[in-house]
């Protein structure tokens, strides 16, 4: 599979390029790595890092829907459910490949829901070191930027200290990080 070769609508800090699939996985995990350890939660970290690594495989098939992208939204689900069907022919559906997958989609364990809650934190931290850059380009207000901030990362408890710090500075900052 080549994950590495689906690009994200994310750039990094120093404008070169944009993150790919495999780059935002890895920076997941090590960002799941570090906050279970500091704050020593009762998560299960090989399954933590199972879901962080498989969680955008479908998008090697689906493609990536840019979250403040203008189109794709609304077939998401079905591109993706299709591209779940693909992985479990390729692997043979026993594999927990396909499984871990499910258990993100559906949120069905704490683990899932942390890993999901992070994944949707993830690219707002990172708009905040790039200044905004994505948001700029996309023309996003303050108020969409907290509405899907809110509505994704609340799923998991355990990142609520983290929201909440990531929020205020943007609250703070919002001026600078949504002008041109």
């Amino acid at each position: 599979m080549l994950l590495r070769s689906n690009s994200r609508d994310l750039t990094y800090p120093h404008r070169e390029r944009v993150e790919n699939d495999a780059e935002h996985s890895y920076q997941l995990c090590l960002l799941a790595w570090a906050i279970i350890e500091m704050d020593k939660l009762p998560l299960d970290s090989s399954k933590v890092f199972k879901l962080c690594i498989a969680h955008d495989l479908v998008e090697v098939y689906s493609g990536d829907v840019p979250l403040w992208g203008k189109t794709g939204h609304t077939e998401k689900a079905e591109r993706e459910a299709r591209a779940l069907l693909t992985i479990k022919e390729k692997f043979n559906e026993t594999h927990e490949i396909a499984s871990v997958i499910s258990e993100y989609k559906e949120r069905a364990t704490e683990e899932a829901k942390f890993v999901y809650g992070l994944d949707k934190l993830l690219p707002f931290l990172n708009q905040l070191q790039t200044n905004g850059l994505i948001w700029k380009s996309h023309k996003v207000t303050k108020e969409q930027v907290l509405e899907k901030t809110y509505i994704f990362a609340e799923v998991s408890g355990h990142l609520k200290k983290y929201l909440a710090e990531a929020i205020e500075y943007f609250k703070e900052n919002s001026d600078n990080l949504l002008k041109p």
